[in-house]
């Protein structure tokens, strides 16, 4: 294991151990807030990883000051005190992925910035912030800290420009392995700022697959060849992906991946997955951010069986592509006849972010033997209880194009596969309108391009 190194010179840097530095930087929320200055920028990290304490004095503060700041970050977690209608005048927010961020766009100050995910450290540093915010595991023995679960939201390319790095330390943090390049270990001396906190951590509940999630799974997992080395997306059907994967029999998976969740964990715990063929961190399992719970944390505690590396490590489509074999899973939203893929807004609405989809498209595929997937159930019931197909003639009107016609390979429904890799226009609608809802293929064929 490569000996890491402090790069950032925080404010008690050479001021004797880390020890005596760390009690040297202790401050209560409210100092740390008060080192925020009017009309600062500042980049927080997501989920898990959000600065609770400072996020509650910092609000406060705005509300006596009557001060501004503007806030970059991604996958904000429900329930923060900077982000609420009373301070919607103070604070400006933006973010390059939606989850929480969708339902407070209405106040009119969170907006989206698109991006691929591995952009996240450039888009960061594009913006300048001079301060960081982030919550970190407690301190190993040489005074190395976890960025842990979402930690990769504000990467150290960001930490090491920002002028003012403040860092929640919570000992319900797991302390994940991460080492040599593009390691996501902080060290105290890097920083200038601890606030002690053990508040719960945030839990990314998984929602279960259903009947028709199975079904595309089973799809799925008969493309994975023993040894492949796979990259899971985000939801059940993921989840339902790895339990279809460990009943069939599948031997010596490896994991290289954007998102890891508890399907992983229980590939690995069956011994599913040992990432014994991997060409990059062999026999270790790499992802950039970890959701789920307490479980998998515990799981992942001190494992050497993980790494966490950087998100513009993992998602880059040439490292991606150094593993042999490697199948990328990912979801979609809807898929017109001639291949484009939308998978982050309804409509011009946007819902999510464009994600590292495309990245893993495109990294799986310059894989040796290699598989890009896309999923998506054939079709949806609207809010009056209406069915409408999945797979249309054309996306509707302001809909994101998340991942071009000509960079997609296989598309899965419940009702099948079509590998639209170098077919025509023709070719590509006959084969998606075979594995479309029974219902609409008919009418698919009316409207199929010349």
């Amino acid at each position: 294991m490569t000996e890491l190194t402090p790069i950032r010179r925080g404010r008690c840097a050479g001021a004797g151990n880390w020890q005596t530095q760390y009690q040297a930087l202790q401050m209560t929320a409210r100092e740390a807030a008060e080192l925020i200055r009017d009309g600062d920028t500042a980049a927080f990290a997501a989920m898990s990883n959000w600065p609770w304490e400072l996020d509650g004095a910092l609000a406060e503060r705005l509300l006596e000051t009557g001060g501004h700041i503007a806030i970059y970050g991604h996958f904000i977690p429900a329930g923060t005190r900077l982000l609420t209608p009373e301070l919607a005048g103070q604070v400006t927010y933006d973010s390059n992925f939606y989850g929480v961020e969708r339902g407070l766009e209405p106040m009119g100050n969170v907006h989206y910035a698109p991006s691929n995910l591995s952009q996240t450290p450039a888009w960061l540093l594009a913006r300048r912030p001079r301060v960081a915010a982030l919550t970190c595991s407690l301190p190993d023995e040489n005074g190395w800290m976890s960025r842990s679960l979402w930690g990769t939201a504000l990467s150290r390319k960001v930490l090491e420009q920002c002028e003012l790095v403040l860092a929640e330390v919570n000992p319900r943090m797991p302390n994940i392995p991460s080492d040599g390049e593009a390691h996501t270990r902080i060290h105290v001396s890097e920083v200038d700022g601890i606030i002690e906190s053990s508040r719960p951590l945030v839990e990314t509940p998984i929602a279960a697959g259903n009947e028709t999630d199975s079904r595309i799974a089973g799809y799925i997992a008969d493309l994975v060849p023993d040894g492949a080395c796979i990259q899971l997306g985000l939801g059940g059907l993921a989840n339902t992906v790895g339990e279809c994967l460990a009943h069939a029999g599948k031997r010596d998976l490896g994991v290289h991946t954007e998102i890891l969740s508890t399907g992983v964990m229980e590939l690995m715990r069956r011994g599913v997955v040992n990432n014994s063929r991997k060409q990059t961190c062999p026999g270790r399992s790499v992802y950039a951010n970890m959701v789920g719970g307490p479980e998998l944390w515990a799981f992942a505690h001190e494992n050497p069986a993980f790494c966490q590396k950087e998100i513009d490590w993992v998602n880059d489509a040439r490292n991606i592509a150094r593993n042999d074999h490697v199948v990328s899973i990912n979801n979609a939203m809807e898929i017109d006849l001639t291949g484009q893929v939308n998978a982050e807004s309804i409509g011009p609405r946007q819902y999510s972010g464009t994600g590292g989809q495309l990245e893993w498209v495109v990294g799986s595929q310059w894989s040796k033997g290699g598989k890009s997937i896309l999923a998506l159930r054939s079709s949806y019931r609207d809010k009056a209880g209406v069915l409408h197909s999945k797979i249309v003639p054309q996306l509707a009107p302001g809909s994101v194009v998340t991942t071009p016609r000509t960079c997609v390979q296989y598309v899965v429904t419940e009702y099948g596969v079509a590998n639209l890799k170098y077919k025509s226009t023709v070719e590509r609608a006959r084969a998606l309108i075979a594995i479309a809802h029974p219902d609409f293929r008919r009418e698919l064929e009316r409207q199929m391009p010349l």
